[in-house]
C-alpha cells in the first residue's frame, strides 16, 4: 500500500510542477499578447495619422493593391 502512496505523491507532484511550468508559460503569453497589441495600436494611430495628411496617396495605394489582387485572383480560364 506503501507504494500506492508514493505513485499517488510523486503523480501530484508532478502535477504540481506541470501546473507552475503552464502558469508560467500563460503569464509569458499574456505579456507577449500585451506588447503585441500596445504595439499595433502605436501603429494603427501612426498609419491614421499618415492617412489623414496623405488621404490622396493612400487612396492611389489602396486601388494599386486592389488592382494587384484582383490580377492575382482572377480566374485563369480567361485566356
Amino acid at each position: 500500500m506503501k507504494s500506492v502512496e508514493t505513485a499517488t505523491s510523486h503523480a501530484e507532484g508532478l502535477a504540481d510542477a506541470i501546473g507552475e511550468r503552464a502558469k508560467s508559460y500563460i503569464g509569458g503569453g499574456v505579456d507577449a499578447l500585451s506588447a503585441a497589441s500596445g504595439k499595433a495600436r502605436q501603429i494603427g494611430r501612426s498609419a491614421n495619422g499618415y492617412v489623414r495628411d496623405n488621404p490622396w496617396l493612400a487612396i492611389g495605394a489602396a486601388a494599386g493593391v486592389g488592382i494587384v489582387i484582383g490580377y492575382l485572383l482572377r480566374s485563369r480560364r480567361e485566356y
